[in-house]
Order: C-alpha cells, then sequence, then structure tokens
C-alpha cells in the first residue's frame, strides 16, 4: 500500500542541503583530452622483388602503409579503446605486404589488392570491438589474427571471381607494442636506430 507524504519545497531544500555538494551535477568536470594521439615516430619503407614481365599488368605486391591508424579510425568513426594497451594516447601505425607470387596457389593481383585495400578498415572494425577491460596484447593478437580470418571468408564467399592467393607480411605497432604476422613465403625486416648524441 502506497502511503502519500506531502512536505513543503521549503522542508525539502532544508533535508536535501547536505546532499547537494555531493551530487555529481555540482562537482566539477573532469577535463577530456580532445587532441588526437601523435602518429608513430618510425622509418618505413617497402620493396618487392619479381612480378609480371608485361608492364601492363597489374603488380602482384601491395604495400600499406598507413602511418596514423589512430587517425583512419576517427576518421570512420571506429574508435578503439582508451586503456589498457591504447592508454596514454598511444600512437598507432600499420605496416602491410600483400604479395600475390607467395601464396600457395596460382600467382596473381587480386586478393593482394583486395587486402591491401580492405585489411585495415577490417582491424579496425576488430579493435573498434574489444571491450575496455580486455584492452591488452593477447586481445590484439586475437584480433590481427581474426582480421585475416575475416578477409579470407570475404573473399571465399563474396568474391568467387578472386581465383588466387597472397601472402602476407604485417607489423602492427601500438605504443611500445610491436604486433608481428607472416603469411606464406613473405618476409619482413625490422630494425631498430640509436640515438646517439
Amino acid at each position: 500500500m502506497a502511503m502519500n507524504v506531502e512536505m513543503p519545497l521549503h522542508k525539502a531544500r532544508e533535508l536535501m542541503a547536505q546532499y547537494r555538494q555531493t551530487m555529481p551535477i555540482n562537482l566539477p568536470l573532469q577535463e577530456i583530452d580532445m587532441e588526437p594521439p601523435e602518429p608513430p615516430n618510425v622509418l618505413v619503407d617497402a620493396v618487392s622483388l619479381g612480378g609480371p614481365l608485361d608492364a601492363r599488368m597489374k603488380p602482384l605486391v601491395r604495400h600499406v602503409l598507413v602511418k596514423d591508424l589512430n587517425k583512419v579510425g576517427t576518421r570512420m568513426k571506429l574508435e578503439h579503446p582508451k586503456t589498457g594497451i591504447f592508454g596514454n594516447k598511444a600512437p598507432m601505425g600499420l605496416y602491410a605486404l600483400f604479395d600475390g607470387q607467395s601464396c600457395a596457389g596460382d600467382a596473381g593481383p587480386q586478393a593482394a589488392e583486395f587486402c591491401a585495400r580492405n585489411f585495415h578498415t577490417k582491424l579496425l572494425e576488430r579493435l573498434s570491438k574489444l571491450p575496455a577491460a580486455q584492452a591488452d596484447e593477447a586481445a590484439v593478437e586475437n584480433a590481427l589474427r581474426g582480421t585475416f580470418e575475416d578477409i579470407d571468408r570475404e573473399i571465399l564467399q563474396n568474391f568467387t571471381d578472386i581465383m588466387d592467393g597472397c601472402g602476407a607480411a604485417v607489423a602492427l605497432l601500438i605504443g611500445d607494442h610491436l604486433f608481428t604476422a607472416l603469411l606464406g613465403r613473405c618476409s619482413a625486416v625490422l630494425g631498430e636506430m640509436e640515438q646517439t648524441g
């Protein structure tokens, strides 16, 4: 049974006065840092050997150098967590080589071109779905692995006209963490420059 208790407004204000200072509406707002993270400070180059002898044919190898993956994600409205490995405005970069001649099947440019055009967006989609509480190295490794599976599945199901395959060498840099993945007969060389006075 509900009971209706009437109280004058001034009396209610007196009773609530002690709680007024601790109410969230009266607390100062936290400053939100809207500045985007800096892109990674890396020097990247790509070289591939081989390819078609006819200059009119598409190249078999595609390079993807995304120096600021944060900016691409923001433009695509795919925001990743800001905690864990992504904390402290971690710079993000993606550097990849998709090689249509280092696959198990027939060599060709189509799969490599599809991967070069779509890999970064599939990866950003996976990273944006990471829960903030699980934004760690294992989650990023799973997202990277899952991106390859997504690309493979999409080609097999939706693009049956792509008859070739491709290998891949991918490096994903997030803050101080470097994730690499190699598929097929691709390879990559990583080096670190020492800063001397």
